[in-house]
């Protein structure tokens, strides 16, 4: 009984003093003015975490979703009755088992359904049946999936715009198994017509350039100009007050403003590699992947949706296999590292695979911008592949369309910056007939022999070149080009 009463009073003391403190916060919220203002602030700091933990699971999903799709686009899936059978009931066996253990596994349980959808001779009549049997979450990470594939098929109707007058066509594989694709001329053009003009995607000076005499945005001469931002931690000078503002709003403020010590933040790591390392090509994949974060904030902000993003362009160009040396992963390390304090969930993007298949997409199709003044202390970096025909090169770009033209040492199209910035020209130096393909020398020719030429393509872009000149030049006419 005893024990009984003092549990009983325990109680009600405890109640007492919560209905007090009750009676207490309600009286300060209702008369203390600072209170209510950290109130109100406490509130926002949770809704903020709130969305941004939303946003973070929003960003996780579409990567994973987009990964999936390109991973499975690679994969050689069976073509015997019997086995495709077994491998449909293997992957629809997992995926009820990922999702029955919860949301956890939602996506590699969608990813499952994904493939069985591959190998079953009848896909329409397979998506009814998902949609009645599996979870709709579920059901809707497999429609994403279906969605962003067909997409990609379309991609081609839809791109390049007709008014830059060429087509893509795949035309085979190369030596290396990868899907060649051509640029065909929509047109007929005389030598010296402009086919088509073309912003870079990502382009950057070199290193030893920078702070000097030329923009860091568009890679003009400053002759003069002198626009900077002091919060820029890289220090970088544009020629207008227009560079200025576009290089600060796509990629410069977020690689390159920091809170933290400057000298220990990863902005001042990242310009120390750049720099002292004089390597152009980290800071255009650090700079493509600020504007792919750009690009999402603007589609939030406008409401307004590019029909492919920068992404869906590059991501089926060609690229040379990089392989995941020291340098590489402290690159890797390091973007991970800068883009976690800035866009959290970025950094999962960031993977080992996709960094080296970026770099070497540049590596494949970035262009040497170059200039007419004489800079003879100007060393190349053998490193960094850059396609051009002329001896001074200042940067490289990097182009959505011209990276799709394939080599010739006699070609019918050569590049220009006739504004002298990073904005690239095709001029037909050939007559060309719509139907034709386009074709643009990687190196510079002149009287170089067959042997030559092969050589350094051979080295910097791994492939043996079968053009009419160099298999006439070496005695190979005859043989398949």
């Amino acid at each position: 009984m005893e024990l009984r009463k003092s549990v009983v009073f325990g109680l009600c003391a405890v109640a007492v003093f919560g209905i007090g403190y009750a009676v207490y916060w309600d009286y300060l919220r209702q008369t203390d003015p600072d209170f209510r203002r950290k109130l109100k602030k406490n509130r926002k700091k949770a809704l903020k975490q709130k969305k941004a933990a939303v946003e973070e699971s929003k960003s996780k999903t579409a990567n994973f979703i987009r990964g999936a799709v390109e991973e499975v686009a690679k994969e050689n899936f069976p073509t015997d009755v019997g086995v495709k059978e077994q491998f449909f009931m293997e992957q629809v066996a997992k995926g009820e088992t990922l999702f029955a253990g919860g949301e956890s596994g939602y996506l590699d349980a969608a990813l499952c359904f994904y493939k069985a959808l591959k190998v079953y001779p009848n896909p329409v009549e397979l998506i009814m049946i998902y949609q009645k049997t599996i979870p709709e979450p579920v059901f809707n990470l497999v429609y994403d999936m279906m969605s962003i594939e067909k997409k990609q098929a379309e991609y081609f109707g839809n791109f390049p715009p007709k008014e830059m007058n060429v087509r893509i066509e795949e035309i085979g594989q190369s030596s290396d198994e990868q899907i060649r694709r051509a640029l065909i001329s929509t047109k007929d053009f005389a030598p010296g017509d402009v086919i088509f003009i073309e912003q870079a995607i990502a382009s950057a000076l070199d290193p030893s350039l920078e702070n000097g005499e030329f923009c860091s945005h568009c890679l003009k001469e400053l002759n003069g100009a002198d626009f900077s931002d002091e919060s820029d931690l890289f220090g970088a000078v544009y020629c207008s007050k227009s560079c200025q503002e576009k290089a600060m709003a796509e990629y410069e403020t977020l690689l390159f403003t920091t809170r933290d010590d400057v000298s220990s933040s990863n902005e001042a790591k990242l310009m120390e590699l750049v720099k002292s390392g004089r390597v152009k090509y980290p800071l255009m994949i650090a700079r493509f992947l600020a504007k792919m974060v750009h690009e999402e904030t603007q589609k939030v902000a406008t409401g307004i949706e590019e029909e492919y993003s920068t992404w869906d362009h590059i991501e089926r160009l060609r690229y040379l296999a990089v392989q995941p040396y020291d340098k590489e992963s402290n690159e890797i390390t390091l973007l991970k590292e800068l883009f976690k304090t800035k866009v959290p969930g970025m950094e999962e993007f960031i993977t080992e695979e996709r960094y080296l298949m970026l770099k070497g997409k540049l590596m494949y199709n970035a262009y040497g911008i170059h200039t007419e003044r004489n800079m003879e202390t100007l060393k190349e970096n053998l490193e960094e592949t850059m396609r051009s025909n002329q001896p001074t090169v200042i940067g490289a770009g990097f182009y959505r369309v011209a990276s799709y033209l394939a080599h010739s040492c006699s070609p019918n199209t050569e590049a220009r910056f006739p504004d002298k910035n990073n904005v690239l020209s095709i001029v037909a130096t050939k007559p060309i007939k719509a139907g034709d393909e386009l074709k643009i020398s990687y190196i510079r020719v002149g009287d170089r022999n067959y042997s030559n030429r092969r050589g350094e393509l051979e080295t910097k872009w791994r492939f043996k070149c079968t053009c009419t000149r160099c298999m006439e030049e070496a005695g190979e006419v005859g043989r398949s080009a």
